[in-house]
């Protein structure tokens, strides 16, 4: 817990306690703990002095009740927060507005990170030169002491505004000057907004535990070793560190855990030239631009950015029983969300907008992959048989293509040498290079590709075939086509603002583009719930790009 202080210097100064006495560091004497204890106060005695280690324990035994007490109310997660895209200035750039943070029962203001008022920009890095890719934009919080200016030791002495350490500084004015020593220090709760790229939001919904990519950070001026993992008691915080000295040495806090909150989910466009075979590629804001959706690389719009904080709420933790009352009071008591939000909250739900692309692929005969024996190297086929003269069929880009059967420069399956399984996917697009559609190997499929198998490498194969891997079919199939689907293309939309009240929604479809307009066929609206529906097309187009609107009239 935050109130557990594990490390904490002090002033280091060797001076005498009493004339003639003996020398001893004026640091703190020892950190005691308030947590687990139940202490309520600490008792001065007469014809006692107080010792600065209790005087210590009477603010963190205090805070440790409040951050209790606010744990028990509110969990962790975002309690307020606007958000705009489609920023300039800088580039690939989010900026938020008006966010508050509640951190294991402590509030932080997420206020001046790389601005000079009280909104934040979050900074991604350059998008791709090719493909697409997600990033991931999080908050993370850790406690640091902060000495006076000058101060002879390694330590802090910036005094961060609003705790964030892109925010700008304020004065350092622990140091009274009547005193002209040093008599104190300070406990800052500090937080930093993060991007990391290239996160798999597949195997971790919410970015910060994708230990393989996301780091804690802390107090240092870069990224340690320390993953995150997510909290047993708290569904949303993700923690670094083990509350050890060793633990606050390397992260540079006090505490000896950092804290991470997953902000958004970020769709990246490439930066090579838009074409029929790149539709994601777009140029630099300021260039010019043909591409149908005019837009940018390095622009961040609505329809790129998924909202995966939690918005928390003292409602989360009222007991369903619990008489209205009571809760009207609790609501009251947090007075952190205010009229604002809710009159945010009411137009979000009662008109929102975005896009969707429904992607129309298939397999219409063969696409079989497998080894070719004595090797790491794939194969296509129609049957699961090499044949030369044969050939798979399949539906991409509004068309019918064929790829003969093909055992050299297919692609190969790479060995694992970890501790863990590796998952590959074998896909199919088009090869700029070679001119022709082909198979690829990789360990994502690119949005909008067609996806044949599922392969799995299992912990420390390393030998030269591939026989102690499996093979896992999820192609789709329409063997009678063109006659009709067994099945019709589809695409989920997650509602990224605030959810609906209940399913009792219209949703009004509009068609931006597709591979070929004429054939797009019937939009269909299904399966709605509050947090998102469905749109399936049962035409024949392909990447049909899809403008909805939500309009609820009982908001």
């Amino acid at each position: 817990m935050a109130e557990k202080i594990v490390k904490y210097q002090g002033d280091t100064t060797l001076r005498e306690l009493w004339a003639n006495g003996p020398q001893v560091s004026s640091g703190v004497s020892r950190l005691l703990d308030p947590t687990g204890r139940s202490f309520s106060a600490v008792m001065w005695q007469q014809g006692k002095p107080p010792l600065d280690s209790e005087l210590n324990l009477t603010q963190q035994i205090q805070n440790h009740l409040r951050a209790e007490m606010l744990r028990a109310l509110l969990p962790s997660g975002i309690l307020q927060m606007d958000v705009q895209t489609g920023i300039t200035s800088p580039v690939n750039c989010i900026r938020i507005i008006n966010a508050t943070a509640a951190v294991s029962g402590w509030l932080a203001r997420l206020n001046g990170a790389n601005r000079t008022d009280d909104a934040s920009d979050i900074i991604f890095p350059q998008a791709p030169y090719t493909g697409t890719r997600y990033d991931l934009a999080f908050a993370e919080f850790w406690f640091e002491e902060v000495a006076p200016a000058a101060s002879p030791e390694v330590d802090s002495e910036d005094v961060y505004r609003y705790g964030g350490v892109n925010s700008g500084t304020l004065a350092n004015d622990i140091q009274d000057p009547i005193a002209g020593d040093e008599t104190t220090r300070r406990l800052q709760f500090r937080w930093r907004l993060r991007t990391v790229a290239d996160v798999d939001f597949t195997t971790y919904p919410e970015g910060v535990n994708h230990t393989a990519r996301v780091k804690a950070q802390g107090g240092n001026a870069s990224e340690t070793n320390y993953s995150f993992a997510a909290s047993s008691t708290d569904s949303h915080l993700f923690i670094a560190g083990d509350g050890t000295a060793a633990a606050c040495s390397a992260l540079s806090c006090a505490t000896g855990y950092v804290y991470a909150l997953a902000l958004f989910k970020v769709k990246r466009r490439n930066q090579s030239a838009y074409s029929a075979e790149n539709p994601e590629g777009a140029p630099a804001y300021g260039a010019a631009n043909t591409t149908p959706r005019q837009l940018y690389h390095n622009v961040i719009v609505s329809q790129d950015i998924e909202t995966i904080f939690y918005q928390t709420s003292v409602r989360d933790r009222l007991h369903p029983e619990m008489d209205s009352m009571a809760a009207v009071l609790l609501e009251a008591m947090s007075g952190l969300r205010g009229i604002n939000l809710e009159l945010e909250k009411w137009k979000k739900q009662r008109l929102q907008q975005g896009t969707v692309v429904i992607y129309n692929k298939f397999v219409i005969d063969g696409g079989v992959i497998s080894a070719v024996p004595g090797t790491r190297n794939l194969q296509i086929s129609r049957t699961g048989t090499f044949n030369a003269a044969a050939a798979s069929k399949m539906y991409i880009d509004g068309k019918i293509v064929v790829i003969p059967d093909e055992q050299t420069s297919v692609a190969a399956v790479p060995p694992n040498a970890g501790a863990t399984s590796q998952t590959y996917y074998a896909y199919v697009d088009y090869d700029n290079t070679q001119q022709r559609y082909r198979v690829f190997v990789d360990q994502t499929v690119p949005e909008g590709k067609l996806k044949l198998y599922r392969i799995v490498v299992p912990a420390g194969d390393q030998a030269a075939n591939l026989d102690a891997c499996t093979f896992y079919n999820e192609r789709r199939i329409e063997a009678a086509y063109t006659c009709f689907y067994t099945t019709q293309p589809f695409a989920l939309v997650n509602i990224p603002g605030f959810w609906m009240p209940d399913a009792n929604y219209d949703v009004q479809l509009t068609v931006e583009d597709a591979s070929d307009m004429g054939r797009v066929g019937e939009l269909i609206v299904y399966d709605k719930a509050y947090n998102g529906f469905k749109v399936r097309s049962t035409g024949a187009a392909d990447a049909i790009r899809v403008r909805w609107t939500l309009i609820n009239p009982n908001a």
